[in-house]
């Protein structure tokens, strides 16, 4: 029977150390595949930083080349590529195999490549989402290569300024940040899985543990009855558990260590000393034995990890322990240690990395806001340049050119307002600003802004209105109108015949809320069902050879998606391509039971204003910006000194009554003191009653506005229309009862350096047809000659009245184009007509600033006639400029 019992109990002990063996393979084997997913992880960092590592210095020697013009940075833009597109190349389909499937060969060519990942050996296999974005960014990525290796090409910084350029970078660190996410996510879903595997075949080790220790405890029991010492059994208990990954310790009842494993001894750092029948406190470190008593003695089992400084190495210890009895039914406790400290260290690296990315996005965000109020600010001179050249003389070609540029600036500030938007979306920092307002009238203005602009392209402006006339909305009306602008233009620009149509349905409502439901029907081009799906994705615009013809960052559909959702409405859309498209979205909103609200409460009028007696102060850094508000101002009979900053505006107003400007332009962001420290020394430690509106190019919310309420009357955000600034000053002013002009100023407009028709000289011609019929630009001029500083007085002016100064460009110009026309023949003989162009263009410009209207006039003909090529005619053109010029150079 003793025999029975003991094979029985030797089988059962063979079977569960197979089973703890398979269990201590299967957490070796799970440890090391997410090792593996760690390395694969860290790979794709590297591959991330590589790149971005690689671009930064493209960029760097593009612009040191640039700048300096020294051909050793243009070389090495040329190494960075090359050594890129040859090595790299290969490196990265190299890389989706094992190490030992790559030949030697090949790791020696890669082994030595600078931005090769040759000594990352470690399996990789993107899924087919993950090939397609990686696709995608180095198609990108190459994009942004290409644009410097042709910025260093042709010598032109621009490229590398441009937003085009800002674009595709932004976009392949998009998409390299895109692919990074779901990459790593994936493979922290699979790492999830795996320690959830790891976990449960660590506790069956620990259970098989357990259950194989009953066993062999009661097998050496009947063993040592017999008398007969079972050699095998401590054999096979010491290799199963000195193999073990971590350390065993068996403790007595005085909790004197029993038994100690090498990997125990290793874990804590005792290899030199010979733990048995010591206690913790006779073989640790005084702090290090009071944390194993203070986890393990008071309590029968239990598990959890420290970390513990052993030999000044900082370890992270994962422990488990129980208690069971011997034969004689003496406590005994089991500890069961695993070093965690490379698996720590490796999630604390990820999460470093994982904060440095953070950071990273947060600064681009950060540089987003700065660049944009940057160029917010010379975007405002462009359209205050654009309107003072309105009121100038101008030919049909000038006009058109200056109907472009403003055109031009509005696409640029749309283009920088849905950056703007697109990274507070991204941040989720997009806020609103609920106000009460009429339904009513912000669709009617919104008609106002379409109806006309589709009328003259032969498109009818169709509406569908189901809603209470006298319904009052609380939301962000911005965003509000905002969404319906985008969309309403949307469907303008791809629809050129038929009818655009704004629908709006009331589909429930009750006392407090409304649900509306607003359609843009069109009748354009369509969209392709398989490309539905694409709209509303971030810089997506779909490709076909209309949608080319208008401009546009694909941004617009995916922020009207965003502000629609913020306000807790949907959108969608319903096309047939060749037929037309339906934009729908509705919207949920609380109703306003205002009674001054009504119809007309938003409609957008003309404030009459004539300042002749009001003064102001202009206190802004820039001085083109300064001119313009000066100039705004001037035209409207307001006298007005300026500050360029907040330290010059203090002293404008120290020795001044406390009312004596009707009001101060106040710019915010200026060197040496900025705009809200002014206005709060001038209106808090002066006691100025001057009301202070603030100019800025940056984002004004509520808490601003709040916060600076008692110093700042209002804000006006660069850049600006001049109605709206008009709109903005007025108040400040005595209203006179009189009708504005067409541009929405009162009074007389000035000129902008260039005099009105009816202040020519008498003679002067017109580029109409003459009474030969011929063109302005073929006509030879034979008419008695006229004074060619005709702009004399507006140009002296213009520079501030320093009669000086003139004088001096005026020599200089004599200096530097005596013998234009010798120069400009030879050029053209030469066929080299960009130089010869250029050189017209040149004059064209300085001949106007400088009031010589006749030559500014010919040096535009000739211009244009060059642009022309080489089959036309220029003598002509060429012999007025030099009639033109000999004349300017003889009154000198």
């Amino acid at each position: 029977m003793k025999k029975v019992n003991l094979s029985f109990m030797a089988v059962m002990i063979i079977s569960l150390v197979i089973i703890l063996i398979m269990n201590t393979m299967s957490v070796f084997a799970y440890r090391d595949e997410i090792l593996t997913i760690e390395s694969q992880k860290n790979n794709l960092l590297s591959l991330n930083m590589k790149y971005a590592s690689l671009l930064d210095k493209l960029y760097v020697n593009a612009l040191q080349f640039l700048e300096t013009n020294d051909e050793k940075y243009k070389s090495e833009v040329y190494n960075l590529r090359n050594s890129y597109f040859e090595n790299d190349n290969i490196s990265l389909e190299y890389r989706i195999f094992t190490g030992s499937q790559v030949s030697d060969s090949l790791k020696k060519t890669l082994l030595n490549a600078d931005f090769t990942l040759s000594s990352q050996t470690a399996y990789v296999q993107f899924t087919q989402e993950e090939q397609r974005l990686y696709l995608q960014f180095l198609k990108s990525f190459h994009m942004v290569v290409e644009r410097i290796t042709t910025a260093v090409n042709n010598r032109t910084g621009d490229l590398l300024t441009s937003p085009e350029y800002d674009n595709a970078s932004e976009l392949q660190a998009t998409l390299m940040s895109e692919l990074t996410k779901l990459y790593i996510d994936r493979l922290n879903e699979k790492t999830d899985h795996i320690i959830f595997r790891q976990r449960i075949a660590e506790y069956s080790l620990v259970g098989v543990s357990l259950i194989l220790l009953a066993f062999s405890t009661v097998t050496f029991y009947l063993i040592m009855r017999e008398n007969a010492f079972n050699s095998y059994f401590r054999k096979l208990y010491n290799t199963i558990v000195e193999n073990f990954d971590g350390g065993i310790a068996i403790l007595d009842k005085d909790y004197r260590f029993d038994y100690v494993t090498s990997g125990y001894k290793e874990i804590m750092g005792i290899s030199a000393i010979n733990p048995i029948g010591k206690t913790p406190r006779e073989t640790f470190d005084q702090q290090i034995s009071e944390i194993i008593e203070e986890r393990t003695m008071f309590e029968p089992s239990g598990e959890g990890q420290v970390d513990l400084f052993i030999g000044n190495k900082k370890k992270s210890i994962f422990y488990n322990y129980f208690t069971i009895e011997d034969e004689r039914g003496n406590s005994k406790y089991i500890h069961i240690i695993r070093d965690n400290t490379k698996t720590e260290d490796l999630q604390l690296q990820l999460r470093k990395q994982l904060k440095e990315i953070n950071f990273y996005s947060q600064a681009k965000d950060s540089f987003i806001a700065n660049i944009s109020h940057e160029i917010k600010t010379p975007i405002n001179a462009i359209l205050g340049m654009v309107h003072f050249l309105k009121s100038t003389r101008l030919s049909q070609n000038q006009k058109e050119l200056l109907r472009k540029i403003e055109t031009s600036s509005d696409i640029l500030l749309t283009i920088i307002s849905d950056v703007l938007d697109l990274s507070k979306i991204k941040n989720n920092s997009l806020s609103l600003y609920p106000s009460d307002f009429s339904l009513e009238s912000v669709i009617k203005n919104v008609e106002d802004m379409f109806s006309s602009q589709l009328a003259s392209r032969g498109i009818q402006w169709r509406t569908e209105y189901n809603f209470n006339h006298s319904l009052c909305l609380h939301l962000d009306k911005t965003r509000f109108v905002q969404v319906l602008v985008n969309l309403i233009n949307n469907a303008s620009k791809f629809t050129d015949s038929g009818y655009i149509k704004l629908a709006v349905e009331t589909l429930s409502e009750n006392d407090d809320t409304v649900l509306l439901q607003f359609c843009i029907e069109d009748t354009g081009i369509g969209i392709a069902e398989k490309d539905i799906s694409k709209l509303f994705r971030e810089f997506e615009q779909l490709e076909n050879h209309l949608t080319k013809q208008h401009q546009g960052t694909g941004l617009g559909l995916f922020i009207c998606k965003n502000i629609i959702e913020s306000m807790d409405g949907r959108m969608w859309v319903k096309s047939t391509k060749g037929q037309g498209s339906r934009f729908y979205f509705s919207l949920p909103a609380k109703k306003s039971l205002d009674p001054r609200l009504s119809a007309s409460a938003g409609v957008i009028s003309r404030i009459p204003l004539d300042g002749s007696g009001g003064k102001a102060l202009v206190v802004e850094d820039t001085d083109i910006n300064a001119e313009v508000a000066v100039r705004l101002l001037n035209e409207v009979n307001i006298t007005c000194d300026t500050a360029s900053d907040g330290i010059a505006a203090v002293q404008s107003c120290k020795d001044k009554p406390c009312d004596y400007y009707n009001l101060i332009l106040m710019d915010i962001h200026m060197p040496n003191m900025d705009g809200y420290t002014a206005a709060h020394i001038l209106k808090k430690e002066m006691g100025v009653k001057t009301p202070i509106v603030a100019l800025t190019a940056s984002d004004i919310n509520d808490q601003i506005r709040a916060e600076h309420a008692d110093t700042i009357e209002c804000f006006i955000l660069k850049p600006f229309k001049v109605e709206a600034f008009y709109n903005a000053v007025a108040p400040y002013f005595p209203i006179h009862e009189m009708p504005l002009s067409g541009s929405g100023i009162s009074g007389a407009m000035g000129t902008a350096g260039i005099p009105s028709s009816s202040e020519l000289p008498t003679g002067s011609s017109s580029p109409a047809m003459d009474s030969e019929g011929l063109s302005a630009g073929k006509r030879k001029r034979s008419d008695a000659p006229q004074d060619p500083f005709s702009g004399k007085d507006e140009a002296i002016r213009n520079m501030g009245g320093m009669r000086s100064i003139y004088d001096k460009h005026v020599q200089k110009f004599k200096d530097n184009y005596v013998k234009s026309t010798e120069h400009i023949s030879t050029l053209l003989e030469e066929k080299n007509y960009d130089e010869a162009r250029r050189l017209a263009h040149s004059i064209k410009g300085l001949s106007g600033t400088l009031g010589m209207l006749d030559l500014m006039e010919s040096s535009a003909e000739l211009e244009k006639a060059i642009l022309k090529g080489e089959t036309y005619d220029l003598r002509v053109e060429l012999e007025n400029f030099d009639q033109d010029l000999t004349a300017v150079i003889s009154a000198i």
